[in-house]
């Protein structure tokens, strides 16, 4: 596993989704919430796959995605679920009728149930990474830019995608991860948490999507240090959302893994 890290360090051009530092965010968030039972059996689902961390198998997957192994060639339509121009809403049968970021977790989810231990470890490392990429708002997004992978923004004097923008450059110049994560974790309000945790996968999905369309229709050009500002705030908020839905999946999930 260590050998995979190397490699995104390594990698040019490698991009991951919420970037890593959103990822491992989100991952920290939910192991904090996470039972003493429940956490003792993710450590035996982790070390079987060679994991050091939930944080780690968190970013694991856009890994083999970028490495392009042919074992996982299949997970590609698994990171995101793309919606028609001008649609109001989520509809499994029309944007999920082939493989998507939606029915992805919910395989997974079930796969951690069954199978070998490091087979379970890798569910497990998809469901914590899939939670992540639906709160990351262009996971839920349109075909014809590629998810905001076609549409150019300026920051400074850069120009880069807006996909980009929002998977990294919106975290940039917060805290690491470890750090990032507790701050986060700390600022929530008891009411607050309640609310998010219960909320239904489709719920995740329609304020994503409810986001995307906001961005779209403010059509940036040029990311100016107050819409850097109000971007970064909504992208924590999304991050600490996905944390504590994650830590609440996995006590309901893991409980009945045997």
């Amino acid at each position: 596993m260590k050998y995979l890290m190397l490699v995104a360090l390594l990698w040019p051009g490698l991009a991951l989704a919420w970037g890593e530092k959103g990822h491992r965010t989100v991952a920290q968030i939910a192991w904090a919430s996470l039972t003493p039972q429940v956490k003792s059996q993710v450590g035996d689902l982790l070390q079987a796959k060679g994991f050091t961390s939930l944080a780690e198998a968190a970013v694991w997957p856009d890994l083999v995605r970028e490495m392009k192994l042919d074992a996982y060639a299949h997970t590609g339509p698994w990171h995101y679920v793309n919606l028609p121009r001008g649609a109001q809403s989520y509809d499994a049968k029309r944007d999920c009728s082939r493989p998507c970021i939606v029915s992805a977790l919910a395989q997974n989810l079930a796969a951690m149930h069954k199978g070998e231990l490091a087979e379970r470890a890798e569910a497990l490392a998809f469901v914590v990474h899939l939670v992540g990429d639906l709160h990351q708002p262009l996971h839920v997004s349109f075909a014809d830019d590629k998810g905001g992978n076609e549409y150019k923004v300026t920051i400074g004097q850069e120009e880069v995608n807006l996909h980009y923008y929002w998977d990294v450059l919106v975290l940039k110049g917060t805290p690491a991860a470890d750090k990032l994560a507790a701050s986060l974790g700390a600022g929530v309000k008891q009411q607050e948490r309640l609310m998010w945790q219960v909320a239904s996968v489709n719920q995740w999905l329609g304020e994503s999507y409810r986001i995307t369309r906001g961005i779209y229709a403010s059509a940036p050009k040029h990311i100016t240090s107050a819409r850097l500002r109000e971007d970064k705030q909504l992208a924590l908020q999304r991050l600490i959302q996905a944390g504590l839905r994650l830590g609440y999946l996995l006590n309901q999930q893991i409980r009945v893994v045997k």
